[in-house]
Order: structure tokens, then C-alpha cells, then sequence
């Protein structure tokens, strides 16, 4: 075979073909990264921007414990270019993810916008699941469960309830206000302590545990009783009635996101007695 040679004429034009293309190129690379800079720059401008957040359907969950979630969702950029407020482009998969994990008490959420700038979150609340079943637990403990009243979601004890085995339902074992004795037609708590009580209990359950009953002491005293899983030992989580239900939930959770109280918790929750969250800032528990 025999070089076939090439004339100078068609090595320019080959020359000047190739320089065109690298040329094209690196205009369309320039031209793409102005575009997204540019991009970038109007993703953040106030008028895209989400500012209001618009909630609806809430009951017992804080609105602004809800907020305070979808904020963190939106706050920061994408690849460190496009800004997650942006009503175009904000979050929404994430947002609806992380609200459905946290707030275990959601039943039917939808999450959109009304305008570039508003946020509406709608929530449907899961009916209460409770029971006032008296004062004490009864020393029988094959009447668990008996003598129990069902309470909505505001408090209020309105009828009786069909006896229950296991732990379908959340007890609640309290003297009623002014040592009535009557439960049907009475409340509870008032409104507001049930909504924070209903929110720590959530809480508790959002850290991975299953809250079954709690017993509210005259001396003011109050043990939240988990589920046990080998039915011996039933563990409690102790707190006072005067403190504040939701900085207590909060520094329980920040133990439970140190790795070694938590691994050690769930390794030997068998053999778990208590939680004590009576003391500020610390979290005192024993095995047995």
C-alpha cells in the first residue's frame, strides 16, 4: 500500500474545520456556564422566593414546629448554585418525605404552592387513639384494658370503650380535676397541656419507641410506660408534670443522637428499667 499524499490545501481546510469545532465548543462551554450562573443569580430573586408558609388542618401538631422543619428544607442551595427557596424549584419530595417521618401523627399531607412566594402545607391528623382508663392499673392485669373511655382529639372524654387486649390503644391512668368521678363528659386536661402532651408523646414515638400507657402521679410524678418486647420488664420514661414537655423531648433527643447512649439503649432495651428526664440538661437511666 502506497501513502497517498495529501495536498496543502485540504490540510488547511482539515486545520481550519478542526479550529472551528474547538472554537464552537468552547463558546458553547462559555455560553452553558453563563447560563447557569445566570441561572443561579435569578434563582435567588426575591420575587421566586418562598416567604410565607400557609398551614392548614393541625390540631394537636405545633404549626410551628412544622414550619421550623420546612424552613431547614429550603434553606442552601443546590450544588451551591440554585437557591431551595425558590418557588420553581424548591424541595418538594423532601419536604413531604421529612414532614411524614417527623410528625408521626400525619395521616393525609399535601404539600404546594398558592403562588411563587406561598407555601401551603395541608394536614389531615390521625383521630386520637386514646383511653382514660382510670386512676390506677389495675392489680389484675387480666382487666387491662377494662373500665375505658375514649378521648378526642381536644381532650375530652365523650363515651366508653368496648374492652381492648394488648395495647391498641394509649392509656392514660390520671385523676380526673376535682376527683370527679364521672369520666364521661369530662376533660382530661385542659386543651392546650393535651396538645403538649400528645406532642411528647409523638415525640417518644419518633425516636423509635412504642409509648403504651403513662401514669400521672398526685405527687406529680409522671411515668410514660413503653412497650416491652419480652413482656418481663416494662420500661418507663420518668418526667415531672411542672416542666416543660417540649425542652424535656428536646434534650432527650439530643442524648439520643450521641452514638454510645443510644447504641447502649437499643442493645439492652430488654433489660432497660428507665429513662429519667426529671433533671435539667441531663438524662439519667438504669438496666437492670
Amino acid at each position: 500500500m502506497r501513502d497517498i499524499p495529501t495536498s496543502p490545501r485540504v490540510i488547511e481546510i482539515r486545520h481550519n474545520r478542526r479550529i472551528k469545532r474547538l472554537r464552537f465548543l468552547a463558546f458553547g462551554i462559555v455560553l452553558l456556564i453563563a447560563i447557569i450562573f445566570a441561572l443561579s443569580f435569578f434563582s435567588g430573586s426575591k420575587g421566586m422566593m418562598i416567604n410565607k408558609i400557609e398551614i392548614t388542618g393541625t390540631h394537636i401538631i405545633d404549626q410551628n414546629d412544622v414550619k421550623e422543619e420546612i424552613y431547614q428544607n429550603i434553606f442552601g442551595r443546590y450544588v451551591y448554585l440554585f437557591d431551595k427557596s425558590n418557588g420553581f424549584i424548591y424541595p418538594h419530595d423532601q419536604i413531604y418525605d421529612n414532614l411524614i417521618l417527623k410528625f408521626p401523627r400525619i395521616k393525609k399531607l399535601s404539600v404546594y404552592r398558592d403562588d411563587l412566594k406561598t407555601l401551603h402545607i395541608d394536614i389531615t391528623e390521625k383521630i386520637g387513639s386514646y383511653l382514660y382508663c382510670g386512676i390506677d392499673i389495675p392489680i389484675n392485669k387480666n382487666e387491662l384494658g377494662e373500665n375505658c373511655y375514649f378521648i378526642n382529639n381536644d381532650g375530652l372524654i365523650f363515651d366508653k370503650a368496648p374492652y381492648f387486649s394488648g395495647n391498641v390503644y394509649f392509656k392514660y391512668y390520671v385523676e380526673l380535676e376535682n376527683g370527679r368521678k364521672e369520666p364521661l363528659g369530662a376533660q382530661l386536661f385542659n386543651s392546650e397541656y393535651f396538645y403538649k402532651m400528645t406532642r411528647f408523646i409523638d415525640g417518644i414515638s419518633s425516636l423509635g419507641f412504642k409509648p403504651i400507657y403513662i401514669i400521672m402521679s398526685k405527687d406529680g410524678t409522671n411515668s410514660l410506660y413503653l412497650d416491652s418486647k419480652n413482656n418481663e420488664n416494662i420500661p418507663k420514661i420518668i418526667f415531672k408534670n411542672e416542666d416543660d414537655l417540649d425542652i424535656i423531648k428536646d434534650n432527650f433527643d439530643i442524648a439520643m443522637k450521641k452514638k454510645e447512649f443510644a447504641n447502649e439503649v437499643n442493645s439492652k432495651y430488654d433489660k432497660l428499667l428507665y429513662i429519667d428526664l426529671r433533671f435539667k440538661n441531663k438524662v439519667l437511666y438504669k438496666f437492670q
